[in-house]
């Protein structure tokens, strides 16, 4: 199975909309955190103008739950 990194993640996007994203597909040992960084990213990105209402969840697979992480 051929290794698909970062890079080609972002050559892939920039060859379809034509801008090299600025960020890093990375893996996260803490959700929380992972969703606290992804609600940053969306409010600070200057693509998005209307930000004042951004929430993140996080899904516990194991009781089903769907909970809202505070940023």
């Amino acid at each position: 199975m051929p290794t698909f990194t970062d890079d080609d993640l972002k050559r892939q996007i920039r060859s379809e909309v034509g801008i090299k994203p600025d960020w890093a597909a990375e893996s996260f040992t803490d959700l929380d955190e992972d969703v606290v960084q992804s609600i940053n990213r969306i409010k600070n990105d200057p693509f998005i103008p209307h930000t004042g209402s951004v929430r993140g969840f996080a899904y516990e697979v194991e009781t089903g739950r769907l909970r809202e992480v505070k940023a």
